[in-house]
């Protein structure tokens, strides 16, 4: 019994001196097979919650670096070539971190590329506002109609995705005190919606 209580004694101080825990586990990433090993134990040796936070920071990173990539791409700027030169690229951006550093990258990703395309679709549902079918056209009204209808639902799940994802985010920023995205680093946008046929002004 006294055992037991040394070994809980212990524990308890390294949780209050903010050691040992999940969240302070280094990444190590010194090059992609080491980041993908690294990857692997966390897949094996973590609760679900965790590893599900894990991989949607990394998602969010390699989509934000393959998008800086084919910025570079059309601006005719060098960068590298094929899946090999993003995932170093990845590795060299998470090596050293530790898990919440990488987790609060990751959100902050996932906050700004949610928000551009929450803007994006926003100006496209304006912007569809102001259309009007001829006299008469009923395909283009239903089509009309039908596409405001799914653009507003996308809306709705942008602003309630985007919410749960500052949510996520917030104790992050507020233990590390600082944001770890620079202002020049872009996200990844998608297109905001099909294009509305058989309309005009």
């Amino acid at each position: 019994m006294r055992t037991l209580i040394q070994i809980l004694a212990l524990a308890l101080a390294a949780l209050a001196a903010g050691c040992g825990g999940p969240l302070d586990e280094t990444v190590s990433a010194k090059n992609p097979a080491a980041l993908a090993s690294w990857r692997a134990r966390i897949a094996t040796g973590s609760n679900a919650d965790h590893r599900r936070r894990v991989e949607e920071a990394f998602q969010e990173i390699r989509a934000a670096v393959a998008a800086e990539r084919e910025r570079k791409r059309v601006l005719g700027q060098p960068f590298g070539a094929g899946s090999d030169a993003v995932d170093l690229l990845v590795a060299e951006r998470v090596h050293g971190f530790r898990v919440r550093e990488l987790l609060q990258l990751g959100g902050e990703m996932r906050v700004r590329r949610l928000g551009a395309e929450l803007a994006g679709l926003e100006e496209a549902v304006a912007k569809n506002a102001q259309l009007v079918t001829r006299p008469g056209d009923l395909e283009s009204r239903h089509h009309l109609d039908g596409l405001r209808e799914r653009q507003m639902v996308r809306v709705q799940k942008y602003r309630e995705d985007l919410a749960a994802a500052e949510r996520e985010l917030a104790p992050l920023l507020a233990a590390s005190g600082r944001r770890l995205l620079g202002a020049e680093e872009i996200p990844l946008v998608s297109t905001p919606d099909e294009a509305p046929q058989l309309i005009r002004k």
